[in-house]
């Protein structure tokens, strides 16, 4: 070998030599400082591990077994816990970081992760939120960001309660990007993302809790399987903790899908939500009322102020519900069971609900189903969210309806029974938040009521005689065998809801049609 070529041979040993005594050197120093900066965390905050795996060539950093512990800075309780079995960083670019001052990194990796937070209803989250985005100095880029078998509880600081939890969630995001520099109101930007998980469970406030068994989210679509709100109570318990008239509710939705979903930010907090659709698929709805229980007397807005009054913008383009039921339950009598009322076959289209939509766009409710045995029923129900009169009109069609089909309702709950048939019935309501006049028409043949004596089970004859003196018992007497309504104006009970707007109404307009002379005075 020349000597030329043997000082080559030397230099190119030496390079290599001091290459690697700086790479080690490097990474000891790179490992000192990631120690050094664990331990002068702020003094809220402790974070452990077992052990630091560092590459500098490839600028991959993991951390084994990390687990971080936050406390409250005034209380000194602990506000969250996580652990993980690994948190990793690969392809850190040391040119961004140096030359850009950008922290630009190719995944960042939270794997088996543990969460648990202890919530603080008078601490506010948005304090906490705006701190790590002061913390952040430099632009935060990640071409993916994951992850993988989550498990998350949330705790009520107050009681200890459980608020939230959730298992089995993984999450996936490309090309995340956070600049704490930004004018953006969104506080972070990326370009795709999907979370699944399992075993949702929400506590939606002190008497009601939602379960799910499955759900997925990405950028356009969110598909939720196994949905649940159901109250805490048992019907007898509920009705021993209320101070005044609550639903117990029993609602379990197979699937919910909700498409090209889209969430807007003002300021950097979430202020709006849109959707072109929302499909509830298979709804099965009991929901039991104790009118024993003391009335709740305050003020029950439209569903037109609601959608108005919200504190966010919300556009849903149009709702469908799929095949639903409904069963609606009244105790109205301490010894006497409860009455029922039954939809099923429950199909419904609502457009344009919510209140982002300007003049001339209207929420719109179409529904046809079966009421209690094989009654068709169609409504169709409309307003302006935007009119603050809460101007509304609800048109109604009745099927063929035996009059005993109502009887496990009117039984138990009015002491009374019918007899007869409705052959058609129809009304149209025009009302807003105070009053409304109702027009109805029905056709009905031996329409008999019978008052019941108090045991619920005998008929009382001269008071059903009497009623019965004043109700026409078929409307064949009138030339196109319909009787209608004459009625003025009903006026609403602010402190009850839509429903029984509606219940006041028809109401109204049979009473008219039957009684009267099935005539209306134009």
């Amino acid at each position: 070998m020349s000597q030329k070529r043997k000082k080559i041979t030397l230099i190119i040993a030496l390079c290599i030599l001091v290459s690697t005594v700086l790479l080690f050197v490097g990474q000891a120093i790179v490992k000192n400082k990631i120690k050094a900066a664990v331990v002068n965390l702020p003094e809220s905050m402790a974070l452990d591990y077992q052990d630091i795996e560092l590459n500098l060539l490839t600028g991959h950093i993991n951390l084994e077994a990390p687990s971080l512990k936050v406390t409250g800075k005034t209380t000194g309780k602990v506000n969250a816990t996580i652990a993980m079995t690994a948190f990793s960083v690969s392809g850190f670019s040391y040119w961004d970081y140096m030359i850009n001052n950008k922290i630009a990194v190719k995944t960042i990796d939270f794997k088996d992760p543990k969460i648990t937070y202890y919530h603080n209803a008078l601490v506010s989250t948005e304090i906490g939120g705006q701190s790590v985005m002061d913390n952040l100095k430099q632009v935060l880029h990640a071409d993916n960001l994951t992850i993988s078998n989550a498990n998350l509880v949330i705790f009520d600081r107050a009681n200890d309660s459980l608020i939230v939890k959730a298992e089995k969630l993984d999450f996936a995001i490309t090309e995340f990007v956070m600049d704490p520099n930004s004018d953006s109101k969104v506080p972070f930007v990326f370009n795709n993302s999907i979370l699944n998980g399992t075993n949702l469970k929400y506590k939606a406030g002190v008497f009601e809790t939602i379960t799910v068994d499955d759900f997925t989210l990405d950028n356009n679509n969110v598909s939720i399987e196994g949905f649940s709100l159901k109250t805490n109570y048992t019907k007898e318990e509920l009705s021993k903790v209320i101070t005044t008239e609550r639903d117990h509710f029993d609602l379990r939705i197979p699937k919910i899908e909700i498409q090209n979903q889209k969430v807007t930010f003002e300021n950097k907090k979430i202020n709006g939500f849109s959707s072109d659709k929302l499909v509830i698929n298979l709804p099965v709805f009991n929901i039991y009322r104790d009118k024993l229980v003391v009335d709740d007397l305050t003020l029950k807005p439209l569903y037109s102020k609601m959608l108005r009054d919200l504190d966010f913008k919300l556009q849903v383009k149009q709702v469908d519900i799929v095949d639903g039921a409904i069963i609606y339950e009244e105790k109205v009598k301490q010894d006497h069971d409860a009455g029922q009322l039954h939809f099923k076959r429950f199909n419904g289209q609502l457009k344009n609900v919510g209140n982002g939509y300007q003049l001339p766009n209207q929420t719109t409710i179409a529904l046809d189903c079966i009421f209690m045995e094989s009654t068709p029923l169609a409504v169709n129900w409309a307003f302006d969210v935007a009119n603050k009169t809460d101007n509304f009109v609800f048109k109604a069609e009745l099927g063929k309806l035996k009059a005993a089909d109502l009887n496990p309702f009117m039984q138990p709950n009015l002491n009374l029974k019918l007899e007869g048939d409705l052959i058609k019935t129809y009304f149209t309501i025009d009302g807003n938040s105070n009053t409304s006049t109702v027009n109805l028409k029905t056709k009905y043949t031996n329409f008999d009521i019978i008052i019941l004596k108090d045991n619920g089970k005998e008929k009382n004859k001269l008071l059903s005689g009497i009623i019965n003196l004043f109700v026409s018992k078929n409307s064949s007497n009138q030339p196109d065998n319909f009787r209608d309504s004459d009625t003025k104006t009903v006026t609403r009970d602010s402190t009850k809801s839509i429903f029984n707007f509606v219940w006041k109404n028809t109401q109204a307009g049979l009473i008219s049609a039957m009684a009267g002379d099935g005539t209306k005075d134009e």
